[in-house]
């Protein structure tokens, strides 16, 4: 297993459902149960950076993003 750039250890505990549910997933995908994992980080990762950017859109400050034809 290539590790070279994962530093850092997590330890977790499941419970069967838990359990299960990444381990029919992880097969389904054909990857370990660790791996599975870290495409859910992943995936949380890639939405929260998504969410976060829409978020600033939507409820940014009035006057974070003025130009010379907006004069007050």
């Amino acid at each position: 297993m290539y590790t070279k750039d994962k530093h850092n250890r997590v330890t977790l505990r499941l419970n069967d459902d838990q359990f299960q549910f990444v381990k029919a997933n992880a097969d389904l995908l054909d990857v370990s149960p660790s791996e599975f994992l870290r495409m859910v980080v992943n995936a949380t990762m890639a939405t929260s950076k998504a969410a976060s950017s829409k978020f600033k859109e939507v409820f940014g400050r009035e006057n974070d993003e003025g130009n010379s034809d907006n004069i007050v």
